[in-house]
Protein backbone atom coordinates (compact mmCIF):
# COMPACT_ATOMS: atom_id res chain seq x y z
CA UNK A 1 0.00 0.00 0.00
CA UNK A 2 1.03 3.95 -0.58
CA UNK A 3 -0.67 7.07 0.53
CA UNK A 4 -0.30 9.84 -1.28
CA UNK A 5 -1.54 13.46 -0.24
CA UNK A 6 -3.36 14.98 -3.23
CA UNK A 7 -4.67 18.20 -4.18
CA UNK A 8 -7.77 19.47 -5.69
CA UNK A 9 -6.68 21.57 -8.52
CA UNK A 10 -10.31 22.98 -8.92
CA UNK A 11 -10.78 23.79 -5.41
CA UNK A 12 -7.62 23.31 -3.26
CA UNK A 13 -9.15 20.82 -1.09
CA UNK A 14 -6.45 18.22 0.17
CA UNK A 15 -6.77 14.80 0.89
CA UNK A 16 -5.23 11.44 1.38
CA UNK A 17 -5.26 8.79 -1.30
CA UNK A 18 -4.28 4.37 -0.54
CA UNK A 19 -3.26 3.12 -3.36
CA UNK A 20 -1.52 -0.26 -3.84
CA UNK A 21 1.15 1.22 -5.74
CA UNK A 22 1.61 4.00 -7.86
CA UNK A 23 0.74 2.03 -11.50
CA UNK A 24 -2.22 1.81 -9.75
CA UNK A 25 -2.96 5.51 -8.63
CA UNK A 26 -2.08 6.54 -12.38
CA UNK A 27 -4.45 3.72 -14.06
CA UNK A 28 -7.40 5.20 -11.79
CA UNK A 29 -6.60 8.62 -12.40
CA UNK A 30 -6.06 7.73 -16.65
CA UNK A 31 -9.67 6.39 -15.97
CA UNK A 32 -10.96 9.75 -13.78
CA UNK A 33 -11.45 7.13 -10.61
CA UNK A 34 -9.54 9.54 -8.38
CA UNK A 35 -12.14 12.40 -7.66
CA UNK A 36 -12.30 15.16 -5.00
CA UNK A 37 -14.65 14.60 -2.00
CA UNK A 38 -15.21 18.15 -1.94
CA UNK A 39 -16.18 19.17 -5.55
CA UNK A 40 -15.91 15.50 -7.86
CA UNK A 41 -13.35 17.34 -10.02
CA UNK A 42 -10.97 14.84 -11.28
CA UNK A 43 -7.91 17.20 -11.91
CA UNK A 44 -6.09 16.11 -9.02
CA UNK A 45 -2.14 16.29 -8.20
CA UNK A 46 -0.13 13.94 -6.15
CA UNK A 47 2.62 14.07 -3.93
CA UNK A 48 4.25 10.55 -1.81
CA UNK A 49 3.65 10.58 2.11
CA UNK A 50 6.34 8.20 3.04
CA UNK A 51 9.33 8.24 5.34
CA UNK A 52 12.63 7.77 3.91
CA UNK A 53 13.45 4.24 5.20
CA UNK A 54 16.86 3.40 5.23
CA UNK A 55 17.54 -0.25 3.89
CA UNK A 56 20.28 -0.83 6.73
CA UNK A 57 17.73 -2.05 8.89
CA UNK A 58 14.92 -4.57 9.13
CA UNK A 59 14.13 -2.83 12.46
CA UNK A 60 12.14 0.49 10.96
CA UNK A 61 10.90 -1.90 8.12
CA UNK A 62 8.94 -4.10 10.70
CA UNK A 63 7.61 -0.84 12.57
CA UNK A 64 6.47 0.81 9.44
CA UNK A 65 4.73 -2.27 8.51
CA UNK A 66 3.33 -2.53 11.76
CA UNK A 67 2.12 0.86 12.20
CA UNK A 68 0.72 0.85 8.95
CA UNK A 69 -1.19 -2.70 9.48
CA UNK A 70 -2.45 -1.18 12.94
CA UNK A 71 -3.74 1.66 11.13
CA UNK A 72 -5.76 -0.23 8.51
CA UNK A 73 -6.62 -2.99 11.15
CA UNK A 74 -8.32 0.41 12.68
CA UNK A 75 -9.70 1.42 10.33
CA UNK A 76 -11.28 -1.73 9.02
CA UNK A 77 -12.64 -2.15 12.53
CA UNK A 78 -14.42 1.29 12.56
CA UNK A 79 -16.04 0.86 9.01
CA UNK A 80 -16.99 -2.49 10.45
CA UNK A 81 -18.77 -1.25 13.70
CA UNK A 82 -20.28 1.81 11.92
CA UNK A 83 -21.61 1.04 8.24
CA UNK A 84 -23.66 -1.12 6.66
CA UNK A 85 -22.31 -3.96 4.66
CA UNK A 86 -24.24 -4.81 1.42
CA UNK A 87 -21.93 -7.35 -0.11
CA UNK A 88 -21.81 -7.69 -3.98
CA UNK A 89 -24.88 -5.70 -3.83
CA UNK A 90 -23.03 -2.35 -3.08
CA UNK A 91 -24.02 -0.69 -6.52
CA UNK A 92 -27.58 -1.24 -6.38
CA UNK A 93 -27.89 0.27 -3.02
CA UNK A 94 -26.23 2.98 -3.30
CA UNK A 95 -27.66 4.03 -6.36
CA UNK A 96 -31.30 3.82 -4.26
CA UNK A 97 -29.88 5.56 -1.38
CA UNK A 98 -28.77 8.42 -4.06
CA UNK A 99 -31.94 8.77 -5.58
CA UNK A 100 -34.29 8.30 -2.31
CA UNK A 101 -35.37 4.97 -2.69
CA UNK A 102 -33.52 3.79 0.65
CA UNK A 103 -32.68 5.90 3.87
CA UNK A 104 -29.40 6.99 3.93
CA UNK A 105 -26.72 5.31 5.56
CA UNK A 106 -22.88 4.41 5.41
CA UNK A 107 -22.13 1.41 3.44
CA UNK A 108 -19.69 -0.78 1.91
CA UNK A 109 -19.07 -3.82 -0.13
CA UNK A 110 -17.79 -5.06 -3.55
CA UNK A 111 -17.79 -2.82 -7.09
CA UNK A 112 -16.04 -4.55 -9.71
CA UNK A 113 -14.13 -1.64 -11.99
CA UNK A 114 -16.91 -1.15 -14.26
CA UNK A 115 -19.45 -0.80 -11.44
CA UNK A 116 -17.28 1.81 -9.83
CA UNK A 117 -16.84 3.57 -12.78
CA UNK A 118 -21.17 3.34 -13.39
CA UNK A 119 -21.19 5.28 -9.76
CA UNK A 120 -18.98 8.23 -10.74
CA UNK A 121 -20.83 8.96 -13.61
CA UNK A 122 -23.85 8.96 -11.70
CA UNK A 123 -22.09 10.96 -9.39
CA UNK A 124 -22.47 8.63 -6.37
CA UNK A 125 -19.07 9.40 -4.10
CA UNK A 126 -17.29 6.18 -3.32
CA UNK A 127 -13.99 5.90 -1.81
CA UNK A 128 -11.55 2.37 -1.98
CA UNK A 129 -10.55 0.77 1.40
CA UNK A 130 -7.10 -0.36 1.94
CA UNK A 131 -8.34 -4.12 2.81
CA UNK A 132 -10.80 -6.81 1.83
CA UNK A 133 -14.47 -5.74 2.42
CA UNK A 134 -15.62 -9.34 2.21
CA UNK A 135 -17.08 -10.56 5.51
CA UNK A 136 -16.96 -13.98 6.83
CA UNK A 137 -19.98 -15.75 9.02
Amino acid sequence: MIVFNLLCKTCGYKFEGWFEDTSSYNSQKRKNLVNCPSCNSTEISKGLVAPNISKKSNTKDKKLKKTIASNISKLKKIVEENFDYVGDQFTEEAKKIKYGEKKERAIYGEASLEQTKELIEEEIEVVPLPFSSKKTN
